[in-house]
C-alpha cells in the first residue's frame, strides 16, 4: 500500500506495486474455457479450447481480441448420425457431446462459452431445431446457427488459414470438399473476392456398416436421373 504521512513521501513497497501490476494485468486480460461444435452433412466434431483475450488499450477501446489459443482436447470423427427418414439423430448426437464432456473431463459449468454450428446439407433437415435444443438449458453461454453457403465459404476460407497465406502476395482459389458440398472461395491480398458452393460433396451416398445403401440425398438421386441410373435404399 501507498501510505503517506506528514512531510514524508514513501514510495508503495515492491509488494505493493507487484499487487497494482497484477490488479491492471487482470482488467486487461480475460481467459475463458470455450468449446466449439461443429455439425455437418457427413461428420461432426467437438474442441475445447482455453482462449486468452486482451483489452485493445492502445486505441482506448472496450474491445478484446484473441491473442493466443490452446487446444485443450478434441473428440474423434463422428459420422452424423441420422434416423432412418433421413433426419438428424438428436439423441445419438447428445450421446455423443455428452461422452465428449467426459473424455475430456470438463462439466457443463467449467466452460463459459461455445458455438454449435450446422453446416453443409445438414442444414436443410426437417428436425434440425432439434440440435438447438440440445444445448437450450446452456443458451446463455452457446450461440446456435446454421451457417449457410456463402458464411461456410468464409469460414473455410479463414480456418485454413488461406486468408492469411494470401497476405504474401498473389491470389488463390480455395475449394473444401465436404461431405454434401463444395465450396469455393476467391482470395487476394487477405481478402475474399468471391465465393460460390455446389451440390456436390463426398458423401451424398452412405452405407451403414454392413455396406447397405443406407442414405440418399436429394443431389445424388437428382444426378442419377440424369444419367439414368436407378438408386434404391
Amino acid at each position: 500500500m501507498l501510505q503517506l504521512h506528514e512531510g514524508h513521501h514513501h514510495h508503495p513497497s515492491i509488494e505493493g506495486r507487484q499487487q497494482v501490476a497484477d490488479s491492471i494485468w487482470a482488467q486487461e486480460h480475460i481467459t475463458l474455457v470455450t468449446v466449439g461444435i461443429d455439425i455437418g452433412s457427413s461428420t461432426s466434431h467437438l474442441i475445447f479450447a482455453k482462449v486468452h483475450l486482451q483489452r485493445r488499450t492502445q486505441s482506448l477501446s472496450a474491445r478484446y481480441e484473441v491473442v493466443s489459443r490452446e487446444i485443450l482436447w478434441q473428440s474423434p470423427i463422428l459420422f452424423t448420425p441420422f434416423l432412418a427418414d433421413g433426419t438428424i439423430d438428436a439423441a445419438a448426437l447428445g450421446g455423443f457431446i455428452k461422452a465428449a464432456y467426459d473424455e475430456a473431463g470438463l462439466h457443463a459449468e467449467d466452460v463459459d462459452s461455445g458455438a454449435v454450428i450446422l453446416t453443409g446439407e445438414a442444414i436443410k433437415r426437417t428436425n434440425a431445431h432439434a440440435i438447438d435444443e440440445l444445448f437450450a438449458a446452456e443458451a446463455g453461454k452457446f450461440v446456435c446457427a446454421t451457417a449457410g453457403h456463402r458464411l461456410e465459404c468464409v469460414l473455410a476460407a479463414h480456418g485454413s488459414g488461406a486468408v492469411a497465406l494470401s497476405k504474401t502476395g498473389g491470389a488463390i482459389l480455395h475449394v473444401d470438399i465436404g461431405g454434401g458440398t463444395t465450396k469455393l472461395a476467391l482470395i487476394a491480398d487477405g481478402r475474399i473476392l468471391e465465393v460460390a458452393a455446389y451440390a456436390v460433396g463426398g458423401r451424398l451416398l452412405a452405407q451403414d456398416d454392413s455396406g447397405v445403401w443406407s442414405r440418399m440425398d436429394e443431389a445424388a438421386q437428382d444426378t442419377a436421373a440424369d444419367l439414368g441410373v436407378v438408386l434404391r435404399l
